[in-house]
């Protein structure tokens, strides 16, 4: 009785260990997303909290040779930027969005020249 009771209880201690291991296995699964979760949170709240106001888009540059109007679209471009909180990486991309006519047309031939010159992209740099 007491030999069958002793393989029991090893059965037992086994089958203990197996589901433990199992278990440490799955702990370390979920710590290891729970990580990562964090990480991409971090990264979320380094962007900046969206504004409740609604934003007036800029009006759009056509490449008007005048000093004042160049003037009044950066500051315009500034402006949206700050109240819309648009991080600095992405300051290049939108404002290329707001150009026309001849400004867009020049954009399109400087990325195209700067690509062909193996040139720094303007595209994801800075304002």
């Amino acid at each position: 009785m007491s030999d069958m009771l002793d393989k029991w209880v090893t059965s037992r201690d086994e089958e203990t260990s197996i589901l433990t291991d199992t278990v440490d296995v799955r702990v370390d699964s979920v710590q290891a997303e729970v990580n990562l979760l964090k990480r991409v949170v971090s990264l979320d709240e380094d962007r900046a909290p969206m504004s409740k106001v609604k934003v007036p888009d800029p009006k759009p540059f056509g490449g008007a040779h005048s000093a004042k109007e160049l003037e009044n679209f950066l500051l315009d471009m500034e402006t949206y930027f700050q109240v819309a909180r648009i991080l600095v990486a992405e300051k290049v991309s939108i404002t290329s969005m707001y150009l026309t006519s001849d400004a867009k047309l020049w954009w399109r031939t400087r990325l195209s020249d700067d690509a062909s010159a193996n040139r720094h992209q303007l595209r994801h740099g800075t304002f």
